[in-house]
């Protein structure tokens, strides 16, 4: 467990385990606690970097973003205080999102991107389904007391924190990569249960998968839900052991 300040901001991170270096991104209002029992599992095998974003969990309070790339600045500072020129990249949902981003800012400092639960951009459906989420909270829900569990005492501050971050048109511009998949060409694994919803199209998989160059697509059957990570963390660890395995034999030919 650690703190890293940037332009005055403590951004908390956790460094697990030894070997290549996987940089591992939360979902929306979530925080690195979301993650559970799946970063040691990897910390077997890998050095799990795993970053509360600003304003999220364990780092520091801070207003609304004024501008979405904040915590795509902040993971590359992050990386750089570490020393580490490329990484492998794994984001699920708004991490997703986030991943996309990073590749598209410096593929050259990726070497593989995981994506879980992917958002490639939001339906009015599905923009409206999280307004709701996130501003109608019934305190004694079992959401509240997740919540509670990522973020603290304080669940409500980042809650509202993220909700008013989210819902900037410059926001949700900047974080839709459809219209940018065919530029991510770094190999690329693709992750989605089988069960549909809103929020996480099943069908965004699929874009992703058929527009981005380099990709591969695992479909957790089995009524999963939308994040791999979260339902199947022991499938989700060997798909991506095998992809990385893939991967290292590709770049050895």
């Amino acid at each position: 467990m650690a703190t890293l300040e940037i332009d005055g901001v403590d951004i908390h991170y956790e460094d697990q385990g030894q070997g290549d270096p996987v940089l591992l991104v939360h979902g929306a209002a979530a925080s690195g606690r979301w993650f559970g029992s799946l970063v040691p599992q990897l910390a077997r095998r890998y050095r799990m970097i795993v970053p509360d974003l600003r304003g999220l969990g364990r780092s520091q309070r801070v207003a609304p973003l004024a501008r979405p790339q904040v915590w795509v600045e902040d993971l590359w500072r992050l990386l750089d205080s570490l020393g580490l020129d490329s990484v492998h990249l794994a984001g699920v949902s708004l991490g997703s999102r986030i991943a996309g981003r990073l590749v598209l800012d410096d593929a050259a400092r990726v070497r593989t991107l995981t994506v879980d639960a992917p958002i490639v951009g939001l339906s009015s459906s599905g923009n409206a389904s999280l307004n709701t989420v996130f501003t109608d909270v019934d305190p004694e829900s079992e959401q509240a007391r997740e919540w509670r569990d990522l973020h603290g005492d304080d669940w409500r501050e980042a809650v509202a924190f993220y909700a008013a971050t989210r819902s900037t048109a410059e926001f949700q511009e900047y974080f839709t990569l459809r219209p940018h998949l065919v530029g991510i060409d770094v190999p690329t694994l693709v992750c989605r249960g089988d069960l549909d919803d809103s929020i996480h199209p099943v069908d965004d998989a699929f874009v992703w998968h058929k527009q981005a160059p380099n990709t591969e697509l695992f479909i957790a059957p089995g009524l999963t839900q939308s994040s791999v990570m979260l339902e199947r963390p022991e499938w989700f660890v060997s798909e991506f052991d095998a992809f990385q395995e893939r991967c290292a034999a590709v770049s050895a030919r």
